[in-house]
């Protein structure tokens, strides 16, 4: 999948990490997602839609409002993210499914404990993912100008 791009809306350099609010329309741009052949990610996405997106500012482009720009996220911050979204849910249930095990519980009481383990790891992932630390680190990160504004 490419890079999205969007146009710089409102610049922040006063800010202790600067930062820019980009206009980003999304759309499948990954060219198997088009042809309707990807992974499916985007199957129930609808219509090309513009979104405001928070993006990190660079010190070593200059840029201004109404540069089309292209953005990025570390591929090890976005493993981090999936990791934390899906795995913590899916350990927890491991965990208690197992502890359903060796409890010696019947089937409905396991499965109603491996539920509530895929509950709580769901709430524990949610809490990691909203902390200060983690949105900032997972916050997408400006590329690269693509071209000057026009006008």
């Amino acid at each position: 999948m490419d890079s999205p791009q969007g146009r710089i809306i409102e610049l922040y350099r006063d800010a202790a990490s600067p930062r820019a609010l980009v206009e980003v329309v999304v759309a499948a741009s990954c060219p198997r997602c088009a042809a309707g052949k990807g992974c499916g990610a985007g199957l129930f996405g609808g219509e090309p839609a513009a979104r405001r997106v928070d993006a990190l500012l660079p010190e070593h482009l200059d840029l201004q409002r109404g540069d089309r720009v292209w953005l990025e996220l570390a591929p090890e911050d976005l493993l981090q993210a999936a990791l934390t979204a899906y795995g913590t849910p899916l350990l927890a249930m491991l965990l208690t499914a197992g502890g359903a095990y060796f409890a010696g519980l019947d089937d409905l009481q396991a499965v109603v404990a491996t539920l509530l383990g895929g509950g709580i790891g769901i709430a524990v992932a949610r809490v990691r993912l909203r902390r200060r630390e983690c949105l900032q680190q997972m916050t997408p990160r400006i590329a690269g100008r693509r071209s000057a504004a026009a006008g």
